[in-house]
């Protein structure tokens, strides 16, 4: 009898045992439950397959894949990447629209140039964006974007020159040697622009600005890839370019011979953002996709990987400077909304005057 009670409680355990490792269905236990964060929603809620759009790079996409699958096993993530102007030209086209959410290329002073392809969504996690919050309500920021020079040091070097900020690459020795990707094609050349003509003026976009303008010009070639700025810096081919800080800090990251120089005359910055696309196949998911990029897991692991620097103001740096650090300069967004045409017209006039 004691062998058969012996027998019988073994059996007992190894069948609990089962329950608790999923043999039931469940894709979680109580262990793993207790792991998961508080904003998250429950694991059942979230199925099937959401898509998204994003011009995202792929070290990102490999952590927004691996954090989505481990907090909702039960949903499958499809992720397409292309530039913005694709993607929502494909939105807007496209009867019979895939997409759930598009990740990334959408900026604080978009205006409402997509909201006619977004729906609205407040994540709960909102509050923990500082000042990092859409007031029209389309917009979930989890990126800050500022500004840098891609520097090949040993090119520099061999020219004699020192590249600390936008006054030395008027240098005489560094004509035909930057590299710039165009604004009117590039979401990196746009916010360089803007950049410039914060802190190299006594005003924004006042004259000052565009004088120093029209004399970078002649000494820079252009690209229509963001991409080639910072890859052809690092192949030598260029010795420095404008570009932005997590992309070349990730390069350096990976042994890339080149430096992220911050310009001493300032520095913006500008948030970006992910967005649920209007009538979404998988609501739900789309709705979490937005809660897991504002929160503080996803945006460290982003850091952690590609130096991203979060919104969430929970969020970690990883070898990138404080923003008091940077000396930056406010960006009126309404201005640049409103004046964006006239910006890119007088850019273009310029660049063909000079080349």
């Amino acid at each position: 009898m004691k062998k058969l009670k012996g027998l019988f409680l073994v059996a007992m355990l190894l069948l609990a045992a089962c329950s608790g490792s999923g043999g039931d269905g469940d894709s979680s236990d109580k262990s793993d439950e207790a792991k998961r964060p508080e904003w998250a929603r429950p694991v059942d809620e979230i199925t099937g397959t959401i898509t998204v759009y994003t011009t995202m790079e792929e070290t990102q996409q490999e952590a927004l894949k691996e954090i989505w699958n481990d907090i909702y096993p039960n949903s499958k993530i499809e992720i397409q990447t292309d530039s913005l102007g694709t993607l929502s030209t494909r939105i807007r086209s496209d009867e019979k629209n895939d997409a759930d959410v598009i990740v990334g290329g959408l900026f604080q002073a978009d205006g409402d140039t997509y909201h006619d392809i977004l729906e609205k969504y407040t994540s709960p996690l909102d509050g923990e964006q500082g000042d990092y919050v859409d007031p029209n309500g389309y917009y979930t920021y989890y990126d800050v974007q500022v500004m840098s020079l891609v520097v090949n040091p040993k090119l520099a070097e061999d020219l004699g020159v020192e590249i600390k900020g936008y006054k030395d690459l008027l240098d005489k020795k560094l004509k035909g040697k930057i590299i710039l990707a165009a604004p009117d094609a590039t979401s990196s050349g746009w916010r360089q622009v803007q950049t410039m003509l914060a802190v190299m003026g006594d005003e924004f976009d006042d004259d000052k600005a565009w004088e120093y303008i029209e004399q970078l010009m002649p000494q820079a070639f252009s690209t229509t890839s963001s991409k080639d700025v910072y890859n052809l810096v690092t192949n030598g081919e260029y010795v420095v370019g404008l570009s932005y800080e997590s992309t070349v800090d990730a390069l350096i990251r990976d042994g890339a011979p080149i430096e992220n120089v911050y310009m001493v005359e300032g520095n913006t910055a500008m948030a970006t953002a992910g967005a649920i696309v209007k009538d979404a196949p998988n609501k739900d998911a789309a709705e979490a996709m937005m809660d897991l990029l504002a929160s503080r897991e996803f945006q460290d692991i982003r850091a952690e990987r590609s130096s991203g620097r979060g919104t969430n103001v929970n969020s970690k740096l990883v070898d990138l400077p404080e923003e008091k650090e940077l000396n930056l300069t406010k960006l009126d967004f309404d201005y640049l909304i409103e004046n964006k045409a006239k910006i890119m017209d007088r850019w273009n006039t310029l660049w063909n005057k000079t080349h």
